[in-house]
């Protein structure tokens, strides 16, 4: 494979730009201390990386390579100067945010477990709509309508391993995790109330098992929503670096 070697040549190049944000004189000591430890972080992270190449990505290895000597060649005074420092910190941070990324490209466990946070989002978020459906309440009906269309679009953006993805991901969690204690404690709170399950066969015109049966299954139902909703968002958060 010849990945590897591509990325200790840019973890090597990372380092050799250390010694020239030392000398910048265009950045103050707290945004030369920021930088620095940017491109350290991204150079211990491209050689653990190249240690544990599991897929070769020569093209991906080689583009990492580019943004690195690019990197180098702009940190100089005159360098920022014309870019900008901003411009110039904001490469920094990109070029450490790829090194945390660069995982998910080289090693296909890492996309596996990514896939695993990316399905458990779906699956919670389905579990959720047919809640919404159990629970029949108007208002929550609405408010899963208005959730559908985010909802779909962070899935085909978490697909893409896309950033906007992952925060309307979290933009639509919090919802749910309402709608699933709101379904496990009423439905909870029926079954075991005495009298509860009569009064909800009068209301509907059901007959009493099917009304027990109804709320066993929304108590089952919302248990799991939480489940794959809360443990989803902290799988995505886990792999947050992969979202580029």
């Amino acid at each position: 494979m010849k990945s590897p070697a591509i990325l200790e040549d840019t973890a090597e190049v990372l380092e050799t730009t250390i010694p020239r944000v030392e000398r910048l004189t265009v950045l103050n000591e707290k945004e030369k201390r920021k930088v620095i430890s940017l491109i350290r972080e991204a150079a211990e992270n491209f050689k653990a990386l190249a240690e544990n190449v599991k897929k070769d990505n020569v093209q991906l290895a080689e583009f990492f390579f580019k943004k690195a000597k690019e990197l180098k060649n702009m940190s100089t005074d005159n360098g920022i100067e014309k870019e900008g420092k901003k411009k110039y910190i904001e490469r920094a941070k990109k070029m450490n945010f790829y090194s945390k990324s660069a995982v998910y490209d080289f090693d296909p466990d890492m996309l596996k477990a990514l896939k695993k946070a990316y399905r458990t989002y779906l699956f919670g978020m389905t579990a959720f709509f047919l809640l919404v459906g159990v629970y029949m309440s108007q208002v929550m009906a609405v408010t899963a309508l208005i959730l559908a269309i985010p909802t779909i679009l962070s899935m085909l953006s978490l697909q893409r391993r896309g950033y906007l993805g992952l925060l309307l991901a979290y933009s639509t969690i919090p919802i749910p995790i309402i709608q699933g204690a709101m379904g496990l404690t009423y439905g909870l709170r029926q079954l075991t109330t005495p009298g509860a399950i009569g009064k909800i066969t009068e209301m509907i015109n059901k007959s009493p098992s099917f009304v027990k049966g109804w709320l066993i299954f929304m108590v089952i139902l919302s248990a799991a929503e939480l489940y794959l909703i809360l443990y989803g968002s902290y799988l995505l958060y886990k792999h947050r670096h992969a979202f580029l």
